[in-house]
């Protein structure tokens, strides 16, 4: 079994993953003018110190354009709360753009041999155990749809932004403000299919393997639906399988066995 402090280092790790996927789908038709977005983005982990506990997740999309989509997108920097670099932004003779949030970094490159647009986000730094670290060193960069929040199906990252809403106000009202919840790493996380079925517990449990305390019936796993993004907390005094297997028929759903997303 995975030792707890990798697993919350990995929970945290999908976590800001996700929240950067959910950012660059809200971001990319606001600083493009509504250019079509790319079917796949590049994901890369990199550590930013060099105990290797300390890392940003970092999504890179390109897509064909041209050169006065700059001047659309520095006037969207400000509209999103940016403050462009400007010295970036003049030595570049407007090619390139630099610009931060409280949540990421934002960098917007234009090539004139290309005539491509690039767009990096990164996060902010992700602390992590020396174990979680090397776990995330040893992921490659890897190509991954072009997160899409508007229509479904949606892939893992968006989902897993939904189901964190969704613990956040559950947290609030039955968790220990010492010790809310947190959602299990990604690969704790089951496919069923039509559904991605998210489990979760207290932070105390990922960080020390505390068995964790909950009130009787205080729900059970969050599930997402693909195709609509409807994100409810399964009963925990019945049959988990049972409930599914209920709303997949109710919706018109196939329901299978459940797998590892």
């Amino acid at each position: 079994m995975t030792e707890s402090h990798t697993e919350i280092s990995l929970a945290r790790a999908a976590d800001f993953e996700s929240w950067v996927a959910v950012l660059l789908a809200d971001w990319w038709p606001v600083l493009t003018g509504g250019l079509a977005p790319p079917r796949t983005t590049l994901r890369a982990w990199r550590a930013v110190d060099g105990s290797r506990q300390i890392f940003r997740v970092e999504l890179i999309a390109r897509q064909s354009a041209e050169a006065d989509l700059m001047t659309v997108a520095r006037a969207a920097f400000v509209d999103l709360g940016m403050r462009p670099d400007e010295r970036e932004w003049v030595q570049s003779q407007g090619r390139h753009l630099v610009g931060h949030t409280e949540d990421a970094t934002a960098q917007l490159r234009f090539s004139d041999t290309a005539h491509t647009i690039f767009l990096r986000l990164q996060s902010r730094p992700c602390h992590v155990s020396v174990a979680g670290g090397r776990q995330l060193s040893a992921l490659p960069d890897a190509n991954l749809p072009f997160p899409n929040t508007a229509t479904g199906p949606l892939d893992i990252r968006v989902a897993r932004n939904s189901a964190r809403h969704l613990l956040a106000q559950h947290s609030a009202r039955f968790a220990t403000p010492a010790d809310p919840f947190q959602l299990a790493p990604q690969g704790h996380v089951s496919d069923v299919g039509w559904a991605f079925v998210f489990p979760w517990s207290t932070t105390s449990w990922y960080t020390d393997g505390s068995t964790p305390v909950l009130t009787p019936g205080v729900k059970g796993p969050i599930v997402v639906v693909k195709d609509t993004g409807d994100t409810w907390l399964l009963d925990s005094l019945s049959s988990y399988d049972s409930q599914l297997a209920g709303y997949a028929e109710a919706n018109g759903y196939r329901h299978g066995t459940s797998d590892s997303a």
